[in-house]
């Protein structure tokens, strides 16, 4: 697993990792790549999305 995201391509490829973690019963290490992938995500976001 990649633990940046700096390209439009690897926020898709997260987005879609989250969801497919989304539709499917978890194991915990499953949930704790769901909270990285936010915390990811949410960063990739702030910095790259925001018209501040």
């Amino acid at each position: 697993m990649n633990y940046e995201i700096e390209t439009e391509d690897d926020y898709r490829d997260a987005m879609n990792r989250f969801l497919e973690i989304c539709s499917a019963p978890k194991d915990e290490s499953e949930v704790k790549e769901m909270y990285l992938l936010m915390d990811l995500m949410g960063k990739y976001e702030r910095n790259n999305c925001s018209y501040n």
